[in-house]
């Protein structure tokens, strides 16, 4: 989950990584360090905190043709500068960033003590700079290749000796590298995104590369030489920035219509006639947090359309948990990203099983996009801010669409026009929820309700309050409110009602009264307004338009994003960077 940049060039490359580092921040953002070759010296500078932090720390235009950067994720070791990348060896003769978990750390730091070396971090990345500072090859990328042949993990590595070649050595694992050149300059780096020109190679795992300023040579674990062809991403840079907006999430939550309108397209000139023909047994969706919500959704929208055998599994449970799987089995992974860890590998399980597999994902480019024989785009664009908004909204609106196509040419034609529809109405219903929003934040526990997709929608809405407002927020069904739940509600307890299901409204709002029975101060959010007589017992009723029941839950889903940005930001947090979380999950 850190982020890695490295440059080669002919002219000081210190300013193109450092702006690299920036464009991957939402990898991680703990600490940031970067390494630059003068001559045949290493330099290094690190900062506790972000790019910008370390940036300042960084004296002007020095003269370096080699950098190497990184923006961490902590995973081994306390945020601080000592365990902040470049990690140097013991002789200083290596510098090396990283990205993953080496497994197996302790043992090989263990045997690498016995031989005297002496560790100065607490960070797994140690052992690979000691490995290589044993010299064990007079070629640095045959030291590398041996290195990592004794590594177990996930790992993206660059590498840059205390020589006079100007090279960064390159190696790669079940976490994503890419690498871009042209002229005289050579990139790598963990997305595209960093790179001048849409043109790039993608390493795959177990392949090494040495990059300098004359190119790229390849070459695969055997030592071999490899020959790659570059591959092209679909990136518009202009869609990196914040424009008029303070924060990238608002900016995001704003863009759900564009994403909505791009994906209507899309789905629109698919070709699902393969998919039509599939037998189908059962439907296992599969994903990590908002993408695991967005699961829970699609699994509804299986067994009401097609009446199919569909549950929704997070990743991390499904690749251990014993999953019964057959070739009539389709399983489905989302992923914003295509890169988190845990979808990949559970994936990689699936594969065994059946190959009626669909990726569906917010990158073209990712890992679960290459590996999986049917991906399916979400069409939202760069999402830059952790917490998930416009890529949650097209991954439900995704399902719900490929279901429809499922069952039928005119089932999908109808189903986009929903789409459009709810579209088009996202774009009126950005609300001011100024009250509403200083109500929640000067609580320390909030409780969302709701019954089937309204509960989904709770979730959804706890989660991303919690994890940008630093406030406890939990999600129930709202039947399960008197099996335990009344017990923590008081007269400071707020409890946020999803009410859009016709069928389950008034027992969602018997459940809400027995809250307000016990102090609870009721928050309503729902396709209809209450009855005169009900309507003083809520603090606030947000009444949403009217569109198709089974999009209903994506405009229920705006005010709470909405909220969620204003309680965080009215707490003084940075909404785009929330404390101890990353965007791109790529360590389990």
């Amino acid at each position: 989950m850190c982020g890695i940049v490295g440059v080669v060039s002919s002219e000081n490359c210190q300013h193109q990584v450092l702006e690299g580092l920036k464009k991957l921040q939402y990898r991680g953002y703990d600490s940031a360090g970067i390494c630059l070759k003068m001559g045949g010296e290493l330099v290094a500078f690190k900062a506790k905190g972000s790019v910008e932090d370390l940036e300042k720390k960084c004296p002007e235009n020095m003269e370096a043709a080699l950098a190497v950067g990184h923006t961490r994720w902590a995973t081994h070791g306390s945020v601080c500068e000592k365990n902040a990348h470049p990690i140097f060896s013991a002789n200083k003769h290596w510098a090396v960033v990283h990205n993953g978990i080496i497994e197996n750390f302790p043992q090989l730091q263990y045997d690498l003590a016995k031989e005297g070396v002496c560790f100065k971090t607490e960070t797994d990345t140690e052992v690979i700079s000691a490995l290589l500072a044993l010299d064990n090859f007079k070629d640095p990328i045959q030291n590398l290749i041996w290195a990592c042949g004794r590594l177990k993990g996930s790992y993206a590595i660059c590498a840059v000796q205390q020589s006079d070649q100007n090279q960064i050595l390159v190696a790669k694992k079940k976490s994503p590298l890419y690498i871009f050149s042209s002229g005289s300059e050579s990139m790598v780096a963990s997305d595209p995104v960093c790179f001048p020109e849409d043109q790039y190679y993608r390493l795959e795992d177990d392949e090494f590369a040495s990059v300098s300023q004359t190119g790229v040579i390849f070459y695969n674990k055997n030592g071999k030489r490899i020959v790659k062809e570059t591959q092209g991403a679909i990136t518009k840079q202009s869609q990196i920035s914040k424009g008029v907006f303070k924060h990238f999430m608002l900016k995001e939550i704003y863009e759900t219509p564009d994403g909505l309108n791009a994906l209507s397209e899309s789905f629109a000139n698919f070709d699902f006639s393969k998919m039509r023909k599939w037998w189908i047994g059962k439907v296992k969706l599969i994903g990590c947090g908002t993408a695991y919500h967005a699961c829970l959704m699609g699994a509804r929208y299986f067994k009401k359309h097609l009446g199919l055998d569909a549950e929704a599994v997070t990743a991390s449970e499904f690749r251990y948990d014993k999953v019964i799987l057959d070739t009539s089995t389709l399983c489905i992974f989302v992923s914003q990203s295509g890169e988190t860890a845990d979808t990949i590998a559970a994936a990689q399980k699936a594969l065994k099983h059946t190959k009626k597999i669909v990726a569906l994902t917010n990158v073209s480019y990712s890992t679960l996009s290459s590996m999986t024989p049917h991906v399916l785009s979400i069409c939202a664009g760069p999402e830059i801010a952790v917490a998930s908004t416009k890529a949650y909204s097209c991954q439900v609106a995704a399902l719900y669409l490929l279901v429809m196509a499922l069952k039928g040419e005119k089932e999908l034609k109808n189903a986009l026009k929903n789409v459009k529809k709810t579209s088009k109405l996202l774009e009126k219903f950005y609300v001011n929820l100024g009250r509403f929003a200083e109500d929640i934040s000067a609580c320390q526990h909030v409780f969302f309700i709701g019954r089937g997709s309204d509960y989904i929608t709770a979730l959804e809405g706890a989660l991303k309050l919690k994890e940008i407002s630093y406030i406890n927020c939990n999600a129930f069904p709202a039947g399960e409110l008197k099996h335990g739940v009344l017990t923590l509600i008081d007269h400071s307890t707020p409890v946020i009602v999803i009410a859009t299901e016709k069928q389950t409204s008034d027992k969602t709002m018997n459940s809400a009264f027995e809250a307000k029975a016990r102090g609870g101060k009721l928050y309503l959010i729902s396709s209809q307004m209450p009855n005169a007589a009900s309507l003083d017992k809520f603090e606030m009723c947000l009444t949403l338009p009217q569109t198709c029941p089974d999009l209903e839950c994506l405009l229920a889903t705006l005010p709470l994003q909405l909220l969620a940005y204003n309680v965080a930001v009215m707490r003084g947090n940075d909404p785009d960077k929330p404390r101890n979380l990353a965007k791109s999950v790529t360590v389990e």
